[in-house]
């Protein structure tokens, strides 16, 4: 029997069980950086902190009618790296959808649940509209904003009596005659459209019957010149033609009240189409007059 030992393959079969152990054995902690990212491990939107976009819970889809104090909700964020980090959440309010005029801000508070909540102090005005996001922050790290909803506050906005009669020469042309009915300030409005040719943001969510910020641009531009232009409320469509959302207006026409009298919800309109191809691939800008065509009233879309 033949009992020779081959100790140069034993060597290397221990040396090899010996590397195994070493490299892939024992899991190490994980580092800050699975939180934090630095400089060369931004999010897609450039935040810094590795954690997953809070999800929006109330109020959503251009709620209505709202508290001016409203609570709003999210789902909070969750670390994707490293599981049990505290995050802070920080909730904006705006009244422009660019956010570049922040109303309110505060941090929230979540609960055992992962919903985060917070109060919007200072009391928001009456019968306005208003957007807001949450993201969340640890130390000087920040997360991806969430994605953008809306709300209109309930109430009334007051209206008050000029005390003096606005001129042809003013920022609003004098009521007509009665029974007659103002002209559309044509060639104004095209003048004014032609500055506003790039339409990318005309439907930031995909919905047509909302306004939106680039016809809220073109609309405040019509009304430095003239305040009887607005939006056209779009009565012939609803929330079933609009993605489930609430019908605010149409995103890519405009509406000029030719009559006397208040102009929210007056059905006395002329109407603009602005926009060729809304909500599609390569919208272009265009000046289509189609007054009289389908049912129409003036709206403010809870901005004037």
């Amino acid at each position: 029997m033949n009992y020779r030992f081959d100790w140069k393959k034993t060597a290397l079969v221990i040396g090899a069980v010996a590397t195994v152990a070493c490299t892939g054995g024992m899991n190490t902690p994980a580092s800050p950086s699975a939180v934090v990212g630095g400089a060369s491990a931004l999010n897609a939107d450039g935040s810094n902190l590795k954690v997953n976009q809070p999800l929006p819970v109330t109020p959503l889809f251009e709620l209505t009618n709202v508290s001016v104090s409203p609570t709003l909700a999210a789902r909070a964020s969750t670390g994707r790296f490293q599981a049990g980090a505290t995050l802070a959440h920080r909730f904006q309010v705006s009244d422009s959808d660019s956010f570049t005029n922040i109303v309110a801000t505060g941090m929230g508070v979540t609960d055992a649940s992962g919903v985060t909540r917070w109060a919007v102090e200072p009391a928001l005005p009456a019968a306005r509209r208003f957007v807001w996001r949450v993201r969340a922050e640890l130390n000087d790290a920040v997360g991806p904003w969430s994605n953008v909803y809306a709300f209109t506050t309930a109430g009334s906005v007051a209206t008050t009596t000029p005390t003096t009669t606005p001129t042809s020469g003013g920022n609003r042309t004098p009521d007509p005659a009665p029974g007659q009915r103002l002209p559309l300030p044509s060639a104004q409005g095209q003048a004014v459209l032609a500055r506003f040719q790039d339409a990318s943001d005309s439907c930031p969510r995909g919905i047509k019957y909302v306004n939106n910020p680039w016809q809220d641009r073109v609309i405040d531009a019509l009304r430095l010149l003239d305040t009887r232009w607005g939006y056209n409320g779009k009565p012939n469509r609803s929330a079933a033609d609009n993605g489930g959302v609430p019908v605010v207006a149409a995103g890519d026409e405009a509406a000029y009240h030719w009559g006397s009298g208040p102009d929210q919800g007056s059905t006395n309109v002329h109407l603009v189409d602005m926009l060729v191809g809304h909500c599609g691939p390569g919208a272009t800008t265009g000046w289509r007059i189609f007054t009289g065509e389908e049912p129409a009233f003036w709206t403010g879309a809870g901005r004037f």
